[in-house]
């Protein structure tokens, strides 16, 4: 009967402990790097720093700056994109190929700058110089850019600057 008991606890004790690792799996979420954050640089009047966290506008009399603080949900969601889209491994400047559609004389520039785990990163892309071909080789880092800015101009402290009166022809 000792035997039967010490049995029971061996076995109750491995089924406790031994086949639970799937449910502690499951739950592990990716770390944000102490060292992580970025810029973006709308290619006009926008730029935003989230190392200390400032939103900058330009005007024609000048440029004003604000405190624009991300959530932590939000520098995951920006940071895990990252990640999914390979950023680090993107091209310094998307350069389009073969016929290339001037649209603007203005070039404009879309810029991200990451710093993560000792790395920092920058790439580019110009709206004003392209092609279908660059634009479909683009794409991860365009909808990147995108859902930053969206996160960005959805801030209260953004959507109650004024708009830049800077304008390019």
């Amino acid at each position: 009967m000792k035997i039967l008991k010490i049995i029971s606890v061996i076995f109750f004790s491995f089924c406790l402990f031994g086949f639970n690792n799937k449910k502690k799996t499951v739950g592990i979420k990716q770390e944000i790097p102490v060292d992580f954050y970025f810029a973006i640089r709308d290619g006009a009047n926008d730029v935003y720093n989230s190392q200390y966290n400032s939103f900058y506008r330009n005007y024609i009399e000048e440029e004003k700056t604000i405190k624009v603080e991300l959530t932590k949900e939000e520098k995951e969601k920006i940071y895990l994109y990252i990640k999914k889209v390979n950023f680090f491994e993107m091209p310094m400047e998307f350069k389009p190929t073969g016929i290339i559609n001037i649209n603007n004389a203005w070039f404009k520039q879309k810029v991200i700058v990451v710093y993560a785990n000792n790395k920092k990163s920058f790439v580019s892309y110009n709206y004003g110089y392209t092609n279908d071909a660059n634009d479909k080789k683009a794409k991860p880092f365009l909808d990147l850019y995108n859902m930053i800015w969206d996160i960005l101009y959805k801030k209260k402290e953004i959507s109650e600057l004024p708009k830049s009166d800077y304008k390019y022809h």
